[in-house]
């Protein structure tokens, strides 16, 4: 009777005992790198490139191309810097950012030349005497709203596209060449990124330099990557791309199921994030 006591007691007391059990829980996974091949990481592809080239004699009408659009990349700059200021639409930061680096790329041409720089470090000052109007009349004009800054921006893209190209029409230097096409790159997507706040705005930009079929085939086009050579082709390594993530494996933490409240390691699946950068060469990067 005794044996029999303590057993049912036994029996009324394993359900309070937890119970292992098979877990299915969902892990968290990090993927191993991609596969892409990795991409050039020099600070300047550009400056690397033009290093690889002969330094031939300049004419004059090459001379007076790099000094003037030395103050026409400051000019974009020092209008951008000023907008930022007055409206803080932080794409005028950033392309005042790029403009800078159109900037040193003109500068290394004059390093190699032995040119004096004619850019004045003041904001606002320029030697030629058109640029230093043009300044004037654009940051006045794009202060009034940002419709209208936008307008400027478009502006002096517009303007840079066609000074880019007459300097291109006098030049046979390689290494002006390819300067003037990465300025002229630069300068087609900064016109697309106006062009599309514009439309977002539901205003248009009138065509004052280039005409306007050439404005709207670069708008219609696609923003462009990486670093040009003399002839408006990518060189190689220097567009960015994205590598297949990886597959990753996690554990997950389960509980099982009965009467008794218990808890079980299960197998987890997780994917991972895994990016390599491409070289370049695909057949989805831009100008290839």
């Amino acid at each position: 009777m005794k044996k029999i006591a303590i057993a049912a007691l036994l029996l009324l007391a394993a359900p309070l005992v937890g119970q292992s059990g098979p877990g299915n829980g969902r892990g968290n996974g990090s993927g191993t790198p991609g596969t892409g091949t990795p991409a050039a990481s020099a600070a300047s592809p550009l400056a690397s490139y033009i290093a690889t080239l002969p330094k031939e004699a300049l004419s004059a009408a090459e001379n007076d191309a790099l000094l003037s659009m030395r103050e026409e990349e400051k000019l974009a700059r020092d209008v951008y810097r000023a907008l930022f200021a007055a409206n803080g639409d932080r794409s005028f930061a950033n392309i005042a950012s790029a403009e800078q680096r159109h900037m040193d790329d003109v500068k290394l041409l004059l390093d190699r030349y032995g040119l004096a720089d004619p850019a004045p470090a003041m904001a606002g000052e320029f030697k030629n005497a058109r640029l230093a109007s043009l300044y004037t009349d654009l940051v006045a004009r794009g202060k009034t709203s940002l419709a209208e800054a936008l307008k400027v921006g478009a502006t002096i893209e517009d303007l840079d596209l066609a000074d880019v190209e007459k300097a291109l029409d006098v030049s046979d230097n390689r290494d002006i060449d390819a300067v003037m096409q990465n300025l002229a790159k630069g300068s087609r997507n900064h016109l697309r990124a106006f062009s599309s706040r514009l439309t977002d705005l539901g205003v248009s930009h009138t065509a004052q330099y280039l005409s306007a079929e050439e404005i709207a085939k670069i708008v219609a086009a696609p923003r462009e990557g990486g670093a040009y050579d003399e002839n408006g082709k990518l060189l190689a390594g220097t567009c960015t791309g994205q590598g297949r993530g990886g597959r990753g494996q996690g554990h997950g933490r389960g509980s099982c199921a009965g009467q008794g409240g218990g808890s079980g390691m299960g197998p987890g699946h997780g994917m991972g994030a895994g990016q390599g950068p491409g070289d370049g060469t695909g057949p989805s990067c831009p100008n290839k």
